[in-house]
């Protein structure tokens, strides 16, 4: 009996297998059985699998579908004589409707990409300011969080006629830091009419700290692919568990400040300033070269960014209580949770900046040397220059992507056509500072706490003893109230 029970047991698990492999490949890998056949099965038996095996070897997507298609078609109609007349019957029954679903759809997206333009090109009237740091910070980066917070404004898009109608958008900040052969400079890109809400914040925690307003880098900078040489890249959340493409992927922040415990008073010399290693990156670069970074942000509205956090905690707490399964069902049995130190810290961590404000962030970098005298030691270094706030274990990190990053393999461009295509619309969203609205939108922007921003840009404190940073000799004070007249 035990043997004839053991028979079907087997059996019984290769029938449920192929069960389970059927399903996959009918709903191209969405079935439920185990984790590794529905990876197999997805990779190699769907469509979608394929698509995505092409796409990772840089390959375009949309040649490879039309590869598989066309032959499919010309099979079709071989096959069946009628199908030509079917499919093209099929496609004139729709046309009214796909048609008329296509201008409405087509008009509103054109009629708000219009109004939005015209709101920002009217009403933004862009202003520069250079924040030009004292010598002695004594501050924590916990001063920079309350400022990049009071910048959470949502003005503009109260109504659906604001928004509609109006074509209003949410004020938009740009962090910036320049390197100019090694001699780094602090800016902020804001509206002209929120001048003096950035300097008032400022003020009110760096009172030492001076503000004034500058020539656009950016705008005067002439870029000519005969004399100069350019990398681009965007700096996107990336971690080892969770797709970079996954919205989840915005419930893990990156180290800061707090984990390198910088909002602590030990003495100045024992702090560990992670920022530091940045700024070296910026002060080695060589009296013809340039690297600037930007970092536009804008206040994230919808509940939803609380949600995704929410439901990883959760997550991570439920695997936590989960024990072996016990019985011949299989049922998986919960008790009181026994965390590890990784599941512990992420959840400490991610329910830290769910008391936070959130903001939609999206990084650029731009590396810019002589044509033939670009470092590859300088390149490198660019491209990883937020790789000490990087915890990929147990959170995510800031990781170059898109642009340049993207030409791997030699089929990829040919005479350097593409990368130069890239290296201009990199300059001229740069030079904007469009990331939320076209034509230069990030449809999909990470979203994160004040914490996270202020842990990336933030004035250096004296801790900081990178030559090229420029620092105003002395802090400026008022007058004493009893001077004699």
């Amino acid at each position: 009996m035990a043997e004839e029970k053991e028979e079907k047991s087997v059996a019984g698990s290769i029938i449920e297998w192929l069960a389970h492999g059927i399903e996959s490949l009918l709903s191209g890998g969405g079935g439920h059985g185990n984790d590794d056949e529905e990876s197999f099965l997805h990779r190699w038996f769907s469509i979608s699998g394929w698509v995505d095996f092409v796409g990772s070897w840089m390959i375009s997507r949309a040649l490879f579908i039309i590869v598989i298609y066309i032959p499919t078609f010309i099979a079709c109609a071989i096959l069946f004589p009628d199908f030509p007349r079917l499919t093209i019957g099929w496609l004139l029954l729709t046309l009214p409707i796909t048609l008329a679903i296509g201008l409405i759809a087509g008009f509103w997206g054109t009629w708000v990409w219009y109004v939005q333009s015209n709101f920002i090109f009217r009403y933004t009237n862009p202003v520069l300011l250079e924040v030009k740091m004292p010598t002695d910070v004594m501050k924590s980066p916990r001063a920079m969080e309350l400022v990049i917070g009071n910048l959470w404004i949502r003005s503009s898009e109260t109504t659906f006629i604001d928004r509609y109608w109006n074509g209003g958008v949410r004020p938009y900040f740009s962090f910036e830091m320049a390197s100019f052969g090694g001699e780094i400079h602090f800016f902020i890109w804001t509206r002209r009419g929120f001048k003096n809400v950035v300097e008032s914040n400022f003020y009110a925690q760096y009172p030492e700290v001076e503000i004034v307003e500058v020539e656009d880098y950016a705008s005067r900078f002439q870029y000519d692919h005969h004399k100069h040489q350019c990398f681009v890249t965007d700096y996107v959340f990336e971690s080892f568990h969770v797709d970079r493409h996954d919205e989840r992927i915005n419930a893990f922040p990156i180290k800061t400040y707090v984990d390198f415990e910088l909002d602590k008073d030990p003495k100045e010399e024992l702090k560990v300033e992670p920022f530091a290693q940045v700024l070296e990156v910026l002060n080695n670069l060589n009296k013809d070269e340039q690297a600037w970074v930007q970092i536009v942000i804008r206040s994230h509205l919808k509940s939803k960014w609380k949600k995704i956090v929410e439901d990883e905690i959760e997550q991570i707490r439920e695997n936590a209580a989960e024990q072996i399964a016990l019985g011949d069902n299989g049922e998986k049995k919960f008790g009181f949770p026994h965390p590890t130190e990784q599941q512990k810290e992420q959840m400490r961590t991610m329910a830290r900046n769910l008391g936070k404000l959130p903001f939609e962030f999206s990084i650029r970098g731009l590396y810019i040397a002589p044509r033939g005298k670009m470092r590859s030691a300088e390149y490198t270094a660019f491209r990883w220059i937020f790789r000490p706030f990087a915890n990929p274990n147990y959170l995510v990190m800031l990781r170059p992507r898109n642009a340049h990053n993207d030409f791997d393999y030699p089929w990829q461009d040919f005479r350097d056509i593409r990368w130069e295509h890239e290296t201009h619309r990199y300059f001229d969203a740069y030079r904007r500072r469009m990331v939320f609205h076209p034509p230069w939108q990030n449809d999909k922007p990470n979203i994160t706490s004040n914490e996270v921003l202020a842990t990336i840009w933030h004035p250096p404190s004296r801790t900081i003893q990178t030559p090229g940073l420029q620092r105003i000799p002395s802090a400026k004070s008022a007058p004493p109230p009893n001077l004699p007249m």
